[in-house]
């Protein structure tokens, strides 16, 4: 059985999913793509674990590490 991560979607929708994550839909397009998600579960799902892993690499640009790291790093390797 396939999951969601195993389907493959038209370009048209993988690109109203980066844009939904984006937030670069304006109103009635985001009104109208959140209809299509509540219809279905494994569009809602790829677009929402899109949104969440968005929301995670957006939190690891705010990490910084401590001065020296890269050398410390580089001297274990």
């Amino acid at each position: 059985m396939k999951n969601f991560l195993d389907k493959e979607y038209h370009p048209v929708i993988e690109d109203f999913i980066l844009d939904y994550v984006d937030e670069k839909l304006d109103s009635v397009e985001r009104d109208t793509f959140e209809e299509v998600l509540v219809h279905d579960d494994d569009l809602r799902e790829l677009a929402f674990s899109a949104k969440e892993g968005k929301k995670l690499l957006d939190q690891f640009r705010e990490i910084k590490a401590k001065e020296g790291f890269i050398d410390r790093l580089l001297d274990k390797i």
